[in-house]
């Protein structure tokens, strides 16, 4: 899309730099677990977080568990929790968890931000799960609202990504991508982004001639 932002980039796994970061913090491993701890109003706390993931597919079980592993290198304990799809929007709604696996799918029309990123989303329950925003950033979600000028709407759409980008609220780690394939013998065939990706009411079946012929070109 237009919008998006390429300037912005890609944080490096850094695995090292991390540790390095922690260490200034003042999170270091005093017993020798391989977890980092630190007294905090006189209790001594180990750097440990729940990390929520649906049960709806065994790919949400795999990431959850890659994570885990990388930060262990860092000296930082992830307790990965399945919780079936209800449970899990359900806290993630009501802001009761340390940080969760989720997915949003993306849509090739100019998108309203409001659900995600806008703070009365927050406020009501709604998407914007972490409380990522403030007065600029919502002005900016508001004036998108009415914007379809390309022109005008692509450079405020690039600085809320950048406002994001800077805030960190998520880590983005992959974007999914999908093949549709279709046998030469329908015609009409056009693809597009939205799901399912195809109008099959737009196809028609070719002759058997028809098909063999591009076949015979090719030749």
């Amino acid at each position: 899309k237009k919008e998006y932002n390429n300037d912005l980039e890609l944080l490096p796994v850094d695995v090292e730099g991390a540790k390095m970061l922690l260490e200034e913090a003042g999170w270091t491993d005093t017993d020798g677990d391989n977890i980092r701890d630190k007294v905090v109003d006189g209790q001594k706390l180990n750097f440990s977080f729940d990390l929520h993931y649906m049960t709806t597919q065994i790919e949400w079980r795999d990431e959850a568990q890659m994570i885990k592993e990388a930060l262990y290198e860092a000296g930082v304990e992830c307790n990965i929790v399945p919780l079936d799809f209800s449970v899990h929007y359900d806290r993630a709604r009501n802001h009761k968890f340390d940080a969760m696996l989720a997915a949003w799918a993306g849509s090739s029309m100019p998108e309203d931000f409001s659900q995600i990123w806008h703070t009365s989303s927050w406020a009501s329950k709604g998407s914007n799960f972490t409380g990522f925003g403030n007065a600029e950033s919502d002005a900016l979600i508001d004036s998108l609202k009415y914007e379809l000028d390309m022109d005008k709407r692509v450079p405020m759409v690039r600085k809320l990504q950048e406002m994001i980008y800077d805030e960190q609220p998520y880590v983005f780690l992959l974007a999914a991508t999908r093949r549709n394939v279709i046998h030469k013998r329908f015609g009409n065939a056009d693809m597009y982004f939205e799901r399912p990706g195809v109008l099959i009411n737009n196809w028609n079946l070719l002759s058997s001639k028809s098909v063999a012929a591009p076949a015979a070109e090719a030749n």
